[in-house]
């Protein structure tokens, strides 16, 4: 399918915007990349697969941290469930 094609499925009226989304110029909108997932019959996470690569890490990173930071809040009362949930975090981000 042309890009004039899938942006006239869009609402566009050229590829251009199409095209930004594909060479990762911008980020399309939730429902630009919801409209994807249906137009090309994959999901999110296969279209935008580097983006969620990155993101993945990022986001990691950040559980790491706070996992980490948990370990020393004891009068956290939910501690143990918070670490438990962030390293189920922590292993799906790193299994991408």
């Amino acid at each position: 399918m042309w890009q004039e094609d899938v942006a006239f499925l869009l609402g566009a009226f050229t590829g251009t915007r199409v095209s930004r989304h594909e060479t990762g110029a911008c980020t399309p909108p939730l429902e630009v990349a919801l409209a994807y997932e249906v137009i090309f019959g994959a999901g999110i996470a296969e279209i935008y697969e580097d983006e969620l690569l990155r993101i993945a890490e990022h986001v990691r990173k950040r559980a790491r941290t706070l996992h980490e930071s948990l370990a020393h809040r004891l009068k956290d009362p939910r501690r143990k469930e918070k670490r438990a949930a962030l390293e189920q975090i922590i292993r799906r981000c790193s299994s991408n």
